[in-house]
């Protein structure tokens, strides 16, 4: 009637009727298998044909946010919370800019140097930086558009204060703390972002 080393189990693949013999083999051929293929990608040299254009861009926007920031301190001889608003919002946005590619950049290189994918902690650490810088403008672009409406509303500047550092350093403090919080908690690897 029943013989116990059959199994009545199918699958997707139509196999049934097999002996557990033949089933354990199959079980432990897919797992060498997958374990073969995860080993092969861990170590296999990442191509990216666009690499070298990835590094020249992020090279430019360096350059072209560089050549900004010094003419704008060029500019304007006084200190930097005298300036104009506009003026003190174009240098911040540059210097997310400069940090973003930055970050890319070194990362472009590491990967080219290194010829593999970088580990899991190493992703969540780029992952992390490039998400800060991307975030601190997000939240300058909001502050820069409320001034902007506030301006047009009004028909005046807002004035912030002599506290106007706060809101800078919110910029980049409260990112931080939830993305750091994200990556120790295991939010960030290789597909993290």
């Amino acid at each position: 009637m029943f013989n116990s080393n059959e199994t009545n189990l199918s699958s997707s693949d139509n196999h049934t009727n097999l002996t557990t013999f033949e089933n354990t083999r199959k079980v432990e051929t897919l797992n060498i298998t997958l374990t073969n293929d995860t080993e092969f990608h861990a170590q296999a040299k990442v191509w990216q044909p666009y690499e070298f254009i990835s590094l020249i861009l992020a090279t430019c926007s360096i350059s072209v946010c560089v050549l900004v920031i010094i003419l704008a301190f060029k500019k304007n001889e006084k200190t930097f919370f005298k300036w104009k608003r506009a003026n003190r919002f174009v240098v911040m946005t540059s210097t997310c800019d400069i940090l973003f590619y930055g970050v890319q950049l070194i990362y472009n290189i590491n990967v080219s140097v290194s010829g593999s994918v970088p580990s899991p902690a190493i992703c969540s650490m780029y992952a992390v930086f490039l998400l800060e810088f991307a975030y601190a403008q997000g939240i300058l672009g909001g502050i820069a558009a409320k001034t902007a409406c506030y301006y047009i509303l009004k028909q005046k500047e807002l004035d912030l204060g002599k506290y106007e550092w706060k809101m800078f350093s919110y910029m980049f403090v409260f990112p931080a703390i939830v993305l750091v919080t994200a990556s120790l908690n295991g939010g960030m690897d290789h597909n993290g972002l």
